[in-house]
């Protein structure tokens, strides 16, 4: 009721002319002020970041980059104002795992007429309402710049800076030729497009659109990846396993249970393809409980014990009511209380009250490793299949957790896109602002000593040039590439 009664309040202001810059006080100043005062104390307070030894730039960007905003807040005269100040102030700490989620935004936007996808590192018309721009032409540059330096400046940051990553420039790409509140940049007056190999000129025609309406083209040229998980027999002794998400809901829950059942009857097949498109994260146990029930699960710890890394909490009260509140009731409806995940998780709720007690600022993760004991040998496979991995550009979190141990098995073979990647930061929770515009996403725990580097991103072997959205394409050629690759 509170959130719905401040949304309230903020409408009501957007429906206000802009105030003048005589006018002594602007309430979008003092909202947007309140608001960025919330988040970098609920950050100072819950984060890592702030009292991580190993990252002197994250408790430097928070007070650089607060200050940075607070001189932005002192001047927001609109919504706008206030969205772009906080996207930029969040988006600076370069984390793909701190985020704002804007429950309000304008419903108009300019765009030229057109919609930009990236494959296979070319920027390319997917969408096109003009006769002299044809669909799949190559977007070069505009206004004398690259595609690549316009995401870079005009772009990335209000996202996420860190444009060097390549996940980024893919996410960014449909919003190159578009002009909204968050991201306002120039309208550029021309672009460098190649057709067949010859480059020419174009004019660019801006003009409003819907926001509903660009989003609704924009599904319909790069459609959203059903969220369904399945298996699918494709071949003789080959399988199709699709995980498209790893947080589950509802029935999805009982789906994934169902498949993890199911992997232990593919152990006698040649080829097991597991296409993760769609897959933003979640929580990793479903990716381990999906390759121990195939491989075996004391094969599968054998693999991730290489990684002696370990995760460290953030101590506070707030992390600590997260862990009751929602990881362990979440986890209740995968396993029974005394499973080993579980009681992990209960102890760790227990030794984070104490730490917080005594004023600890780190927490040392536990794993079911310490709760079950393990045999020192060497684990079989109870599978010899060979493992396939298809990769979208946004697998990131637990999808990358999930490709740090398929990428592991002997002879694994990466297909697709150039996944995500993570800073060492992890396990978001969320906190609306006092305003109720947003709500914030920022990271609890910090690991060390991670195999995969910070912000490291897997790069398949084999990647696919088309659209990775698009079954009819990619599992033809995924599948040419494997069996050939199998006749070698």
């Amino acid at each position: 009721m509170l959130k719905k009664v401040l949304l309230a309040s903020v409408f009501a202001l957007a429906t206000l002319p802009h105030a003048h810059a005589a006018d002594n006080i602007s309430p979008w100043s003092a909202l947007a002020k309140a608001d960025l005062d919330f988040v970098q104390q609920s950050i100072r307070d819950n984060h890592p970041g702030p009292v991580d030894k190993e990252n002197a730039y994250f408790k430097a960007w928070l007070e650089r980059g607060y200050a940075e905003a607070s001189a932005q807040a002192a001047q927001a005269r609109s919504l706008g104002d206030v969205q772009k100040m906080l996207a930029r102030y969040i988006a600076g700490f370069a984390d793909g795992h701190m985020a704002l989620n804007f429950y309000h935004q304008s419903g108009s936007m300019r765009w030229a007429n057109m919609i930009v996808l990236r494959q296979g590192g070319r920027y390319r018309i997917a969408h096109s309402g003009r006769a002299d721009v044809p669909l799949n032409a190559e977007l070069l540059s505009c206004d004398g710049r690259a595609i690549d330096t316009v995401v870079k400046e005009d772009l990335a940051p209000a996202f996420l800076n860190n444009p060097a990553l390549d996940w980024i420039k893919t996410e960014l790409a449909p919003l190159v030729l578009l002009n909204e509140e968050v991201r306002p940049h120039a309208e550029y007056a021309a672009c460098q497009i190649a057709v067949d190999g010859q480059a020419r000129s174009v004019a660019l025609q801006w003009s409003d659109i819907a926001r509903n309406a660009f989003y609704d083209q924009l599904g319909r040229v790069r459609p959203t990846m059903d969220k369904k998980s399945s298996i699918t027999q494709v071949g003789p002794q080959q399988y199709w396993v699709r995980l498209p998400q790893f947080q589950p809901r509802a029935a999805e829950i009982e789906e994934l249970k169902e498949l993890t059942k199911q992997m232990a009857g593919l152990r006698d097949a040649e080829l097991v393809i597991f296409d993760t498109r769609g897959n933003n994260g979640g929580n990793s146990a479903w990716g381990n409980d999906i390759l121990a029930a195939l491989y075996g699960e004391a094969y599968i710890k054998q693999l991730r014990r290489r990684d002696h890394g370990y995760a460290e909490w953030r101590v506070s009260a707030g992390n600590l009511e997260h862990v009751r509140q929602r990881i362990l009731p979440m986890l209740r409806q995968q396993y029974d209380e005394q499973s080993p995940v579980y009681r992990v998780w209960s102890g760790m709720a227990q030794r984070m009250q104490a730490a917080l007690e005594q004023g600890q600022p780190f927490l040392r993760q536990g794993d079911e490793d310490e709760i079950v004991n393990t045999s020192g040998g060497q684990a079989a496979p109870l599978s010899k299949a060979r493992a396939a991995l298809v990769t979208k550009s946004g697998c990131a979190s637990a999808c990358l957790d999930f490709a740090d141990v398929v990428l592991a098995l002997p002879g694994a073979v990466h297909l697709g896109e150039t996944t995500g990647a993570d800073t060492v930061y992890m396990e978001v929770r969320p906190l609306v602002l006092p305003s109720g515009l947003a709500r914030l996403v920022l990271a609890q725990k910090v690991y060390r000593e991670r195999l995969r580097a910070h912000n490291q991103a897997y790069v398949p072997g084999r990647p696919f040039d088309g659209p990775i959205q698009d079954d009819a394409q990619l599992k033809p050629w995924v599948l040419k590439q494997l069996n050939a690759k199998a006749s070698d």
